[in-house]
């Protein structure tokens, strides 16, 4: 069975439009939790107005370098990049030295929702497609930005996996897991690793740009993670030494 899109949009593009939806539905999430965690309400607004300008200009951005200025297309770890510059942007901004490690985690957590919905644009417009691929559930595009063979569809898997990468993120954070924002991290440099291998554009190289961003990514998570059980763990020792 085999999945038949046409690329050609008269008048809306799916892409742009998934894009925005990312946005929207990252930006509100990011409000709501960051609310919930005792953001002043001023402080979460300018960070709405904030987000999608930064990491629309770094996503350019970075396509633009890494191209040596031949492509303008959105890189989505140079998004990445822009959200957590917004974040620390508004963190030195706000009067609250605690608001920047909060709004890290709350970009943290909606990061990946925000991922799986833009993948939706980039799999109805055929951009970012996987490598050629004529089994079950394989892509075949037609009309403006028509393919020559089937594809598989890892933008398809890349909004499956991201999605339960953020429904099983935002549990645990929710319940108020210790180690939740730096799993999520983690789980989302190296999931988005493990995909890029999927990708046509992927054929014959050992590692993408992409992968070793994530990697450096990934590696970062870890160091995260090691530092926050470490202070977690000085944390217990004092409260322990006062209660003796």
């Amino acid at each position: 069975m085999h999945i038949h899109i046409n690329t050609t949009h008269s008048l809306i593009q799916p892409y742009g439009v998934m894009i925005i939806m990312s946005f929207l539905v990252g930006s509100a999430g990011m409000f709501i939790l960051n609310i919930r965690k005792g953001i002043q309400k001023r402080i979460a607004l300018y960070m709405l107005l904030l987000l999608p300008v930064m990491s629309l200009f770094c996503a350019v951005m970075l396509t633009s370098i890494t191209s040596g200025g031949k492509s303008f297309g959105l890189s989505s770890v140079g998004g990445l990049v822009g959200v957590y510059a917004a974040v620390i942007t508004m963190g030195l901004i706000s009067p609250t030295r605690t608001d920047l490690p909060v709004m890290a985690e709350t970009a943290t957590v909606m990061l990946p929702l925000m991922y799986s919905v833009s993948k939706v644009g980039c799999f109805l417009a055929g951009c970012c497609y996987g490598f050629e691929y004529d089994g079950i559930f394989a892509v075949e595009y037609s009309g403006q930005y028509a393919h020559e063979c089937p594809a598989f569809p890892v933008q398809a898997a890349e909004t499956i996996s991201f999605l339960l990468i953020f429904l099983i993120g935002v549990i645990l954070y929710t319940k108020k897991m210790r180690y939740a924002v730096q799993v999520i991290f983690i789980t989302s440099a190296s999931a988005k690793c493990m995909l890029d291998f999927l990708r046509a554009s992927h054929d014959g190289i050992i590692l993408s740009l992409t992968q070793v961003f994530c990697i450096i990514l990934a590696f970062i998570g870890v160091v995260w993670l090691i530092v926050k059980m470490k202070n977690s763990g000085a944390e217990s020792s004092e409260i322990i030494s006062n209660n003796l």
